[in-house]
């Protein structure tokens, strides 16, 4: 690592600089009253299918039990639950994100959904207790996606099935600096991690506007990321236990993503449709990996 690429990395973040929203609060300092809100706007942002619109074709089988697999502030969960018609579990890595959304929850369905604590790689789940796994935007975020995915084997009944919707680390915002440092676009694909961890660090302390982001954990390429490649998770995915129902690479504008329309995408997807399908470049022009996976039903 050189001063020169962290300088280099430092001009370019600036062009298009982001700050965390007015939302953004230490877990310690998060009201139950901003949980609430942000719960109900996750609610109503699925009633929108935000996550079930990226499996159009998907046809509910019969499920008792379901799993929202980093719940967030659990709005989510309760839509879900209104869809599936079943008991949905909402597992989030600190209690007191859903929290609130419980009692949302108890005033919509009462009894039929609930919250736990935990991490993808430990889940607080018996062996085969769930029926079907819904994962959005989460897996590029654990710690270590081979274990969560181990843990998703494990936790589901034979047959159970996991829907997995995240995008890979090389997006164009796949460092999510956005949110708090740069809305500039490739910046993990230019820079390596070192370089690019140290010129966000420099821009954070000269801010001074006392935002740290999450410890970096061990593995991590940057805050909160464990730099999960489409080739990895292809890769990951076959060494398991799993069936592939499918895996799917949307390109970076389709149909499903809400830009489309206002962009006037349907005169240039088709480039974008193409790039997510050469090996050299689907990593860059990929939106979201959509993917179904079936742990193999019991024999004998």
């Amino acid at each position: 690592m050189s001063r020169l690429q962290v300088k280099l990395a430092k001009i370019l973040l600036r062009l298009l600089p982001a700050y965390p929203s007015a939302d953004y609060r230490p877990i310690d300092q998060i009201t139950p009253e901003l949980a609430l809100r942000r719960a109900k706007e996750e609610l109503e942002d699925e009633k929108t299918t935000a996550f079930l619109r990226f499996f159009p074709d998907f046809e509910v089988p019969p499920i008792t039990v379901a799993l929202d697999l980093g719940c967030g502030f659990g709005g989510r969960t309760i839509e879900f639950q209104r869809a599936f018609g079943c008991h949905m579990v909402g597992l989030e890595i600190d209690a007191r994100f859903p929290a609130p959304a419980l009692r949302l929850a108890e005033s919509v369905s009462p009894g039929c959904v609930s919250f736990t604590a935990g991490t993808g790689e430990a889940m607080p789940l018996s062996s085969e207790s769930v029926d079907l796994i819904l994962s959005y935007d989460v897996l590029e975020h654990v710690q270590d996606p081979e274990k969560c995915l181990a843990e998703c084997l494990r936790v589901l009944r034979p047959g159970g099935l996991a829907l997995l919707v995240f995008p890979p680390y090389h997006h164009p915002t796949g460092a999510h600096l956005e949110g708090y440092c740069s809305r500039m676009p490739y910046m993990n694909v230019l820079f390596p991690s070192p370089v690019l961890l140290s010129a966000v660090n420099q821009i954070l302390e000269s801010r001074g506007d006392d935002y740290e982001p999450q410890p970096l954990r061990a593995g991590d390429k940057l805050y909160s990321l464990n730099g999960l490649t489409i080739r990895q998770f292809r890769r990951l995915v076959r060494q398991s236990e799993f069936e592939t129902i499918s895996l799917n690479l949307l390109p970076l504008f389709s149909r499903i993503n809400r830009q489309y329309k206002a962009l006037h995408m349907g005169y240039y997807a088709w480039i974008f449709y193409l790039l997510a399908r050469l090996p050299a470049l689907r990593e860059c022009f990929t939106h979201r990996v959509v993917a179904i996976l079936r742990k193999p039903a019991a024999t004998g």
